[in-house]
């Protein structure tokens, strides 16, 4: 068992153009680690879903910050996305607008959790299997 690496830690300003800037600095961190390109995408995928939640939803009209944390142990990568916003809904959403950001984290990641504490914010937590074969997204 390999132990905890972390690959990459940045924090962002919660604007608009921190969405693209997280997905390209992960995206770059993830493409030195794999050779898979539908892996890295799917993880740049899942990280503009994830800040671009913090961005609409984490603040309100307060300033804010989103961190994006890359890890990787063993067979697996995580990426954790963090805020210190108004925390999600019981209803998993922070609002009516939207709502297909955790599902597609959901259907596209390996694994997922999500920590959430009212005006607290919320940690989202999205493991990505290496090994090919344990690798869901490869049936299509």
């Amino acid at each position: 068992m390999t132990p905890l690496t972390t690959c990459l830690d940045l924090s962002f300003q919660a604007t608009p153009s921190s969405v693209r800037k997280a997905r390209a600095a992960v995206g770059e961190v993830v493409s030195g680690l794999v050779r898979d390109k539908r892996l890295v995408d799917d993880v740049r995928l899942c990280v503009s879903e994830a800040v671009s939640n913090v961005v609409r939803h984490a603040y309100g009209t307060r300033r804010g910050a989103v961190d994006v944390r890359v890890e990787r142990e063993d067979a697996e990568l995580a990426v954790v996305v963090r805020d210190d916003g108004m925390g999600l809904r019981a209803s998993g959403g922070r609002g009516k607008a939207g709502g297909f950001g955790l599902k597609i984290i959901e259907r596209v990641a390996s694994q997922h959790t999500i920590e959430t504490k009212p005006k607290a914010g919320t940690v989202i937590r999205m493991v990505f299997a290496l090994d090919p074969p344990a690798y869901h997204s490869s049936d299509g």
